[in-house]
């Protein structure tokens, strides 16, 4: 297995087109060049992976859509999908762990592993987003997924290099905007409420990108609620006055209702690692999140 390393990744980078193109529409795969097969852990990875590739590339995503990949367990034909890709792609930072066990037994010499969150620890900013694995909640650190994204298609099947490097910027261009509009979008709530209020710490790169406050109930790797918790939420809902807190539809929202019911507050939704058949795509669910901020924050 070739692991996308930061040597592999200069090498890839410095051959990459300098201009940028709109959006390729490739060949499907024939006989001589077939369809590269990638395997994603998340939801999120798969629909970033299949913005590069397009029709090139056949992505499976591990975790279902609304599952909570916290708690989640590869099954036997997860295990026969990863065998089969010739490109994994996977978080890191101790958010999808649990595909390493399969990787040393199931995954062919020349597959290429992509790491996207590889190095991004260097640019947290705070102590609510340090050892937070969820970088994609700033559309900046999507942007570099998608470069890490590009590089391992690139390497896993240089023959179609150029088409990956041209969708690739593409992309980019979109996610750049996105967080254009997202910032202008949460330009509409008061600056005394923008504090955040989630079931778990999944939004500390977003708190960095936009100057929003946090706080949670349960850390970056979900778990158990604690007494010290829902008391730290209930200050937090009180001290800054805000009128919604946020559940995360994976998650089960009864302590989260109950705290909000006792400080007298409504309940939004927000999404954090999790993909729905109502929020398909990375970009569909930033901008809806950002919309449920200013609908019950503002």
């Amino acid at each position: 297995m070739l692991l996308l390393g930061a040597s592999a990744v200069v090498g890839v980078l410095a051959a990459a087109c300098s201009s940028v193109a709109p959006r390729a529409t490739p060949v499907p795969g024939t006989q001589a060049t077939p369809v590269l097969q990638v395997v994603a852990t998340i939801g999120i990875l798969a629909d970033l992976a299949g913005n590069v590739g397009g029709d090139a590339v056949r992505v499976r995503a591990l975790v279902p859509p609304g599952a909570d990949l916290h708690a989640f367990r590869l099954t036997p034909d997860d295990s026969i999908a990863i065998s089969k890709a010739k490109l994994i792609i996977s978080n890191g930072g101790g958010l999808d762990d649990w595909l390493g066990s399969s990787l040393g037994a199931s995954v062919a010499g020349d597959t290429v592993h992509v790491v996207t969150s590889e190095g991004l620890g260097l640019d947290v900013l705070s102590a609510e987003a340090e050892g937070d694995p969820h970088f994609w909640q700033n559309p900046l650190f999507a942007v570099r997924y998608v470069e890490r994204i590009r590089d391992g298609m690139v390497l896993a099947d240089p023959d179609r290099a150029a088409l990956y490097r041209q969708n690739a910027d593409a992309y980019i261009l979109e996610l750049r905007g996105l967080d254009a509009e997202i910032a202008e979008r949460l330009a509409e709530v008061p600056r005394e409420r923008r504090r955040l209020i989630t079931f778990h710490g999944a939004f500390g790169h977003f708190g960095d990108r936009y100057g929003w406050s946090l706080t949670s109930l349960v850390p970056q790797g979900a778990g158990e609620v604690t007494p010290k918790a829902l008391v730290k939420v209930l200050e937090a809902i009180r001290d800054r006055g805000v009128p919604a807190v946020f559940a995360e539809p994976q998650f089960s929202e009864d302590v989260l209702r109950q705290a909000a019911g006792d400080a007298g507050v409504s309940v939004g939704t927000i999404y954090s690692d999790a993909l729905s058949e109502d929020v398909s795509t990375y970009m569909e669910m930033m901008r809806f999140n950002a919309g449920s901020l200013v609908e019950g924050l503002r």
